[in-house]
Parts: C-alpha cells; structure tokens; sequence
C-alpha cells in the first residue's frame, strides 16, 4: 500500500516539472519537490486576477495575475524556494487570469 501511494505521489508531482514562473523565470519545481497542493482556505482571489496565499500563521503573499498559471488538476499548488521563505511558482484552477496568461502564451 505505500508503495502504491508513493507512486501516485511521484505521478501527480511530476507535472511540475518543466513550468516557469512567467515573470522570474525561475523553474517551479526541482529534485527537492518543493511543490504541493494549497488548501483554498488558505487562498483568497482577488478583483483583476491576483491572489492573497497564506503560508504560514503570519506569513501572506500577493500573487500578481501575470504570475499565476493554470493547474492542471483544478486545484490550487505553490511552489516554495528554500528554505521556504517566497513562493516561486503559484498554480490556480482556470482563472480569468489564467486564461488570459495562457491565451498571451499563444502569441509569443
């Protein structure tokens, strides 16, 4: 059984892989597998596409609309650099901010 488990883990990570964060340029996920799911309690849309992601008791971040990107599975994920102090890739169900990202994509 954990086998199986770290299978479906290693799968449902492994679509990071080869994702930038649209503006830094910085490679979402590496050999650390610093990525993961967020909770929606912990994220808050905002008017015009961005988002307010709590991380911590203390800790909140502004996600500007030009960095999110679309998840795959319509869930949220973050991507965090260690030692875990910014986020370096944040992923949101289809957003208008998303469709937007991923319609500019196809222009470029």
């Amino acid at each position: 059984m954990a086998k199986l488990f770290l299978i479906a883990l290693t799968v449902a990570h492994s679509w990071y892989t080869g994702y930038h964060d649209p503006v830094t340029g910085y490679e979402c996920c590496d050999a650390k597998k610093d990525c993961g799911i967020i909770a929606p309690r912990f994220v808050e849309p905002l008017p015009g596409g961005g988002f307010n992601v709590r991380t911590g008791s203390k800790s909140r971040y502004f996600i500007p609309k030009n960095r999110v990107i679309e998840s795959e599975d319509s869930q949220y994920h973050i991507c965090l650099s260690p030692p875990f102090s910014y986020i370096r890739c944040f992923f949101a169900p289809r957003t208008e901010a998303s469709r937007e990202r991923s319609a500019l994509d196809h222009f470029e």
